[in-house]
């Protein structure tokens, strides 16, 4: 078994920031998730089944859904905001409903239009009806590191919002810095307060990488016992485009996934992950963004 699980987000954190002018192409978006397979990750987030208006490039993600076969051994995650949308997730054959709420008041209203705690509760409705059909649930965990003013989150809401999100099911609890601006040492502080109180068993990260941190984030995550990544491709993901550099898709974006199993390989953790297939994907998400006017990707590996 390797050392750390990678969950792969670009076919939906990071294609989903993309214009919503430049709709990718469904077979692309097929064929990208067979290369990921190829390169041996295990779980990949696919898509999201939420509102079209708001998220315009995850409007195909029903259609996408028929065209994949899942392999035995692997998980198709895809996010699910509430029971509404889980009517549409229910019959897509994916296997992991992946929750979206948060540890700040003022990004859970700007991001859902409802408080932490009404999000948890739609979070609870999606997670009993998910394991009663016999399916996975992972969630994510917005605004974990700093809130979306730059101020320091509350670590005590961090904690209890991540046991009750444990205690109901989930799989797998991604903690995220959602500005992609915080820092190695703020990253401990955090995770050392849910390890104490609840765990890292089931507790991983999902870094942004605003200030150019992500994968310093990802070793000092590392080194306090997290074994669980969420990473993207090619970099991907993150701030959305529009308002991001020409020559920087997505701004910061998110940790790229080669970038990451790079640093892993040489610090010898195994991650079961094939290193050249990873910088493959990410030449066809390169292709992808040049087609949308973004002449490079964020990771530093693909050229």
């Amino acid at each position: 078994m390797p050392d750390v699980r990678i969950c792969e987000m670009v076919t939906r954190d990071g294609l989903q920031s993309l214009p919503a002018d430049e709709p990718v192409a469904l077979e692309r978006r097929v064929a990208l998730v067979a290369a990921l397979l190829g390169a041996g990750l295990d779980f990949v987030e696919v898509g999201a089944f939420v509102s079209p208006r708001a998220v315009p490039q995850m409007a195909d993600t029903d259609a996408l859904c028929t065209r994949l076969r899942r392999p035995d051994g692997v998980d198709f995650a895809a996010l699910v905001p509430n029971v509404k949308h889980y009517e549409r997730f229910a019959p897509s054959r994916l296997n992991v409903a992946a929750l979206i709420l948060s540890a700040s008041e003022a990004y859970s209203q700007f991001n859902t239009r409802m408080s932490v705690e009404e999000s948890m509760r739609a979070s609870a409705e999606v997670a009993r009806t998910a394991l009663r059909d016999g399916l996975k649930v992972r969630a994510h965990l917005s605004a974990c590191f700093q809130d979306i003013d730059g101020s320091d989150s509350d670590i005590g809401l961090v904690v209890r919002l991540t046991r009750r999100l444990v205690e109901m099911g989930c799989a797998h609890v991604a903690l995220a810095d959602t500005k992609g601006t915080t820092h190695p040492r703020r990253v401990r502080a955090v995770l050392d307060a849910v390890r104490r109180e609840v765990g890292l068993d089931r507790v991983g990260v999902h870094f942004h990488d605003s200030y150019g941190q992500g994968i310093a984030n990802c070793f000092a995550a590392l080194e306090a016992g997290v074994r669980l990544f969420d990473t993207s491709v090619g970099g991907i993901g993150g701030t959305p485009f529009r308002g991001a550099a020409k020559d920087q898709p997505g701004g910061g974006g998110n940790v790229a996934t080669e970038e990451l199993v790079w640093l892993l390989d040489h610090h010898g953790m195994s991650t079961g992950l094939d290193l050249d297939a990873l910088i493959e994907s990410a030449g066809m998400v390169a292709e992808i963004v040049r087609d949308c006017g973004y002449p490079r990707l964020p990771s530093k590996l693909v050229r």
